[in-house]
């Protein structure tokens, strides 16, 4: 982007295949979301989920969304190093301050409202990388270290949290973020060497966590243990049938499939709403990504072309992770699913993104002089 350039909107036209897709996802979570409070409500006497604050959220996040609709790529490309400095601090600050749920500190407290630094953080790196990236070279030079520095420093943040899955997720979004823009493989190749090997240690070093590993090959070994959730999901899928036993009918969510409104909720609509609307979830977010990729491909401008190819990265990741897991495809990582699963910072965060993809495109840049 160059200094001396101008930035003019020439487009007026909108992705409606976008648009529809995410409208028609964030309409299912919902009314989802509704279904597992009411119903918790009436047979429980509580719930986990309140349908108000996700609806909140979801309209913060729709406002977040147009927001980057229209948001300058030149106003975000300017202050993206200060994004990525502020929500670095957030790390450190909950890190300091946050508050412990289910034995991690992943949540940060202010004014009375629960905000999820990692998912800022994910964005913030995004991009972080577009600014630095959109006139500089990926390759062995100092700018190059430099971010890797700060990609391995944020993860590291994450990783004492602990979230693994969040930290694997932005990890992998980075990585992969510069080998598309030509990272030399003699620097990506031992990257990816040592993260592997650190994955693999994690993994092991900890008798819980290779525990939920080894459920995933064969979840049966344990099947009141730590193949639980693997064995309660398939069974949610098989109970759905074709059509589903109808919203509100499944019994899942009644305290049998944990997390069913976070890490499991691709099951409990499987059970409920059943294979058919199963496949057309999975087909909604192939489409998105797709598009999003293709948005990125067609970007007249740089920056923003780094910047929605890492929204689409990180979008795509995030739900082949949580769709492969509930599927037992992939090993169950905690990562909620976008757009569907409860979750304010993950539902406004993802809203962005699918908002400045929508726009990017609608600019490019006019050199003067």
């Amino acid at each position: 982007m160059s200094p001396g350039g101008k930035i003019i909107r020439v487009r007026t036209d909108i992705n409606w295949t976008l648009l529809v897709s995410v409208s028609f996802l964030l309409a299912v979570g919902l009314i989802t979301l509704y279904s597992i409070e009411e119903i918790q409500i009436a047979k429980l006497g509580s719930s986990d989920v309140s349908f108000k604050s996700q609806l909140i959220y979801s309209l913060a996040g729709i406002i977040a969304g147009i927001i980057g609709y229209n948001l300058n790529p030149r106003f975000l490309r300017t202050t993206g190093p200060f994004i990525f400095y502020f929500s670095t601090a957030l790390l450190i600050a909950t890190y300091l301050f946050g508050t412990s749920v289910k034995g991690g500190v992943r949540w940060l407290y202010v004014g009375g409202i629960s905000i999820q630094p990692s998912d800022i953080t994910r964005l913030a790196i995004i991009i972080y990388i577009g600014s630095i990236f959109s006139s500089n070279k990926v390759g062995w030079n100092a700018v190059t270290l430099k971010v890797f520095l700060w990609i391995i420093a944020v993860t590291g943040l994450i990783l004492f949290q602990p979230d693994y899955g969040s930290a694997m997720i932005t990890f992998l979004v980075s990585l992969m973020m510069l080998f598309v823009l030509d990272m030399p493989l003699s620097m990506f190749l031992p990257g990816f060497a040592v993260s592997s090997y650190l994955g693999y240690r994690l993994i092991f070093e900890a008798s819980y966590r290779e525990e939920r590993f080894l459920a995933f090959l064969d979840p049966w070994r344990d099947p009141l243990g730590s193949g639980y959730q693997y064995i309660q999901a398939l069974k949610s899928f098989s109970a759905g049938g074709l059509f589903g036993a109808g919203l509100g009918r499944g019994r899942q969510k009644l305290n049998i499939l944990p997390e069913v409104q976070t890490d499991l909720i691709l099951a409990h609509i499987g059970e409920e709403l059943g294979f058919i609307m199963t496949i057309a979830i999975i087909f909604l977010y192939a489409l998105i990504c797709l598009n999003m990729f293709k948005i990125s491909r067609d970007c007249p401008i740089k920056f923003s072309r780094i910047v929605v190819l890492g929204f689409a990265i990180s979008f795509s990741i995030q739900a082949i992770i949580n769709m492969g897991g509930e599927l037992k495809l992939l090993p169950l990582t905690g990562i909620p699913l976008p757009l569907l699963s409860s979750g304010g910072t993950s539902r406004i965060v993802s809203l962005f993104m699918i908002g400045y993809s929508l726009g990017a495109s609608r600019y490019r840049l006019e050199e003067t002089g």
